[in-house]
């Protein structure tokens, strides 16, 4: 089994039955909605659609929703886009609303009064580069670096100038109250700086009535500068490239993803790396080789999950997309020796220390599979973040749970009773395992939980048994 997760995000290569369930059954854990381009109609439909998928595979998939934050974008063009040539100029105006060869909107006019001339402006995640040439009150004019092709909804970035975009519009809290209120597991949070962002998007997840855990975005050099405070207060970190790529050094981007995953994996949150990992499947039914390595040394680096953006939204190839991203993430787990590959010191808590003992008793007595009882994923996810040998299966009271667990390295996640001995649990368990996970006589199980069954206790015993 696949221990890393893969998030898909969904679009009309996906958006329906047929695709996505093939995308499940090679490998897909979680379906990414990105606020940034959808409806609330297109929103419902895709829920539906994850709806059915998960009873065709009888699988638990995610839903998580990505926010548009304070993102400065293109607004739309009459044709879809302009294509310009090196030393080409074009306005990009306050006042503009549908683009031509001569002007476009941005999503933010306001920020066009803190570009000055000699900026660079980068055009959709910095594949195209031009330069302000000069300013006027209601527009800056702009030249072509190279031959570029600008289109609708495409991010701009001005690296180095702080745009004074606020952190959360109007728009922003209304998707997120949506979102709470529609099957949201998972938020993801874009351009998060502080932790009091996280507080924010939290708040309206709790007014709103849910319950999603939040996944900081890491895109800006602010962020990077609040990470322990962010990770402390999120629920996991998404290393998202795109922007982050172009807001900090290139060549600084890879240590600072190890960094991260480092840091997540300290304080027990979970880690998302994301953005152009087999991005010539767009096109392409193979990646390149590059990009087998960069999702390869994602994996060494201890994240939980992979993502696929435009592949899985727009591209030719999605369903060899996942399949491809799967045969990557099992062949490199297995080259893995988790016993060497974590280590942690320092005081931890009781179900820590219980979770310690769990990985710690798989090695010692070659133990196949670590059952876990769990209300609410707490004891799943603890034991994840130790990266033990084997498998965990997490026996949850529903698939809400199921799928709050899903993107933690290495769980399985059940759907089961809740029981009211840890005998009954063990003798049910046991039989699920076999059936799962092709266990056979004499195979060793460990089983750990919090105790009394059925309560919200710490994780506090651990009992091993034989098949």
């Amino acid at each position: 089994m696949k221990k890393t997760k893969v998030i898909c995000s969904i679009g009309p290569a996906s958006d329906c039955v047929e695709v996505m369930s093939e995308m499940v059954n090679n490998g897909m854990d979680c379906a990414r909605i990105n606020l940034s381009h959808a409806t609330p109609e297109g929103i419902l439909k895709t829920i539906e659609v994850i709806r059915q998928v998960r009873k065709e595979c009888n699988q638990p998939v995610a839903i998580m929703y990505d926010t548009k934050g304070p993102e400065f974008r293109t607004l739309k063009f009459k044709d879809g886009g302009v294509s310009l040539k090196k030393d080409d100029t074009i306005r990009m105006s306050k006042t503009c609303i549908l683009g031509d060869e001569k002007e476009f909107g941005v999503n933010h006019s306001n920020a066009i009064d803190f570009i000055k001339i000699g900026d660079t402006v980068l055009i959709d995640n910095a594949l195209f580069e031009l330069e302000v040439i000069d300013k006027d009150d209601d527009h800056v004019l702009l030249k072509a670096l190279g031959d570029c092709k600008i289109q609708d909804n495409k991010t701009v970035n001005v690296p180095g100038v702080d745009l004074n975009l606020k952190f959360m519009s109007d728009v922003d809290k209304r998707d997120i109250a949506f979102a709470a209120k529609h099957a949201c597991d998972y938020l993801a949070l874009s351009f998060v700086n502080t932790r009091e962002d996280v507080m924010a998007a939290r708040k309206i997840i709790e007014e709103a009535g849910g319950d999603a855990l939040i996944i900081s975005k890491i895109e800006s050099r602010i962020g990077i500068e609040n990470i322990d405070d962010i990770i402390d207060e999120s629920d996991g970190i998404m290393v998202a490239r795109g922007d982050l790529g172009v807001e900090v050094a290139l060549e600084k981007l890879p240590m600072l993803q190890k960094d991260i995953i480092r840091k997540c994996r300290q304080k027990g949150k979970f880690a998302i790396v994301a953005t152009e990992m087999l991005a010539s499947m767009y096109e392409s039914p193979r990646p390149t080789r590059a990009e087998v390595s960069d999702v390869a040394n994602a994996i060494l680096d201890g994240t939980d999950c992979v993502m696929l953006s435009g592949e899985t939204t727009i591209g030719k190839h999605p369903i060899e997309s996942v399949e491809i991203m799967s045969k990557i993430c099992k062949y490199v787990e297995s080259t893995i020796d988790y016993t060497k590959h974590v280590s942690y010191k320092g005081s931890r808590g009781t179900s820590d220390t219980i979770a310690k003992l769990v990985v710690d008793a798989v090695e010692f007595s070659d133990i196949k599979l670590i059952v876990t009882s769990t209300l609410t994923g707490f004891t799943a996810r603890r034991i994840s973040n130790f990266r033990p040998n084997s498998i965990i299966m997490a026996c949850c009271p529903s698939n809400h749970i199921a799928e709050k667990v899903i993107l933690n390295f290495g769980v399985k996640p059940v759907v089961t009773d809740i029981y009211e001995s840890t005998d009954k649990m063990i003798s049910n368990a046991k039989k699920i395992a076999k059936r799962e996970f092709n266990l056979s006589k004499g195979d060793l199980i460990a089983f750990t939980g919090g105790f009394p069954l059925g309560e919200f206790k710490k994780t506090n015993y651990l009992i091993i048994v034989e098949i």
